[in-house]
């Protein structure tokens, strides 16, 4: 998989641009501020519709204007296709065509085209909530499964109406068989969610072992398992039981007024030597950690697309020490097409690589 090329109308800090890359390792060089980081954002809400900044689409909008747009040229498994995104401030709305084919639904754009960022922030999701580690696993499995997707969505509105039942239950303005139909929902959903992310990080998990193995040479040894309240709860995770968890824990939800048991509690645990690595790894352990993850991240989405995502990094060579950026360098001398942001273009040079395409960033232009 590829992105031929890129253009940007009022997003962020560009007016208009368009942007061609090479198959091969692009590297965007510019101060900081300049809108190199737009330009991977921009890719990536083409890959997710959302921003991995988490930003709001209105603040994506240039200010003063009233929409935005982005739109790419790439091929997928041979195919080439155009894709299309816009957002308007007054409709407060997104519109996707692909191919000049409009999108109904953007779940049916999601998957498309696939990217895996690694960014400085990403640095800290050893150590970070279990909301951006589940974060991690969503914006995986959305990418390469568009019924997860779907699953998802439907998850967020049951387990909302479930808490919603949960406390007018409590106020005595509703029945409590009337919380039934919702756990039934709740249950059938928590059940497919939580055997997709636990299939999915069984899988990350053995390149995981591989790959962050050979960053440290095998002086400790680093792991993830994905920790379900469900499946530790459980002897089998099926529907039926999930609904018995889900009324053992009736009368702690009612006095909660929310879900203390599901996918939205679970987490993407962190290991070292067996020990929990957000207390135990040092700050190069944890970096690692976060390396391996996203490499591995790489290989799954092509062992399950057959096509490798394109790889986005977002000034993060300089976060690492001289055998991380080695891992990387492997990965930028393969058949990967990579966009990769930086300060300084002699960063690249020092570690062997040779761009084919470099791209010069100010103010919101690309000059070459």
């Amino acid at each position: 998989m590829r992105v031929e090329e890129l253009s940007l109308t009022s997003f962020r800090n560009y007016s208009r641009e368009k942007v061609s890359f090479s198959p091969g390792l692009n590297y965007i060089v510019g101060k900081n501020g300049e809108g190199k980081t737009n330009l991977l954002e921009a890719l990536f809400i083409l890959a997710t519709t959302k921003s991995h900044r988490q930003a709001l689409d209105k603040d994506m909008v240039k200010i003063g204007e009233g929409q935005f747009r982005v739109s790419a040229r790439i091929i997928a498994l041979g195919v080439d296709r155009n894709l299309d995104l816009g957002y308007d401030v007054t409709l407060r709305k997104k519109v996707a065509n692909v191919s000049g084919f409009p999108v109904t639904k953007l779940q049916d754009f999601i998957g498309i085209f696939n990217v895996v960022m690694f960014s400085p922030e990403d640095l800290a999701l050893v150590k970070g909530t279990p909301s951006d580690r589940r974060r991690f696993l969503d914006i995986l499995l959305c990418q390469v499964d568009k019924v997860y997707f779907r699953l998802l969505q439907q998850y967020t509105h049951v387990s909302r109406q479930r808490n919603e039942a949960l406390k007018l239950i409590a106020r005595g303005a509703m029945k409590l068989f009337d919380l039934k139909p919702w756990d039934q929902q709740f249950a059938a959903l928590a059940q497919r969610i939580t055997l997709r992310r636990f299939q999915a990080t069984e899988r990350l998990a053995a390149s995981f072992l591989s790959l962050t193995d050979a960053i440290n040479r095998g002086k400790e040894t680093l792991s993830i398992s994905y920790s379900s309240s469900l499946l530790a709860a459980t002897a089998s995770l099926d529907v039926d039981g999930v609904a018995r968890e889900l009324e053992r824990h009736q009368r702690e939800d009612l006095k909660r007024g929310t879900s203390s048991i599901g996918p939205h509690r679970d987490d993407l645990k962190f290991l070292i030597n067996g020990l929990p690595a957000a207390a135990y790894a040092s700050q190069g352990q944890q970096r690692t950690a976060v390396l391996g993850l996203k490499l591995a991240e790489l290989k799954y989405m092509q062992e399950v697309t057959g096509d490798y995502p394109v790889l986005l990094l977002d000034d993060v060579l300089s976060e690492l020490d001289s055998s991380r950026r080695q891992m990387i360098v492997q990965v930028l001398m393969s058949d990967v097409q990579a966009v990769i942001t930086g300060t300084d273009e002699d960063d690249l040079s020092l570690q062997g690589v040779k761009p084919a395409l470099v791209l010069r960033v100010e103010r919101g232009k690309v000059v070459s």
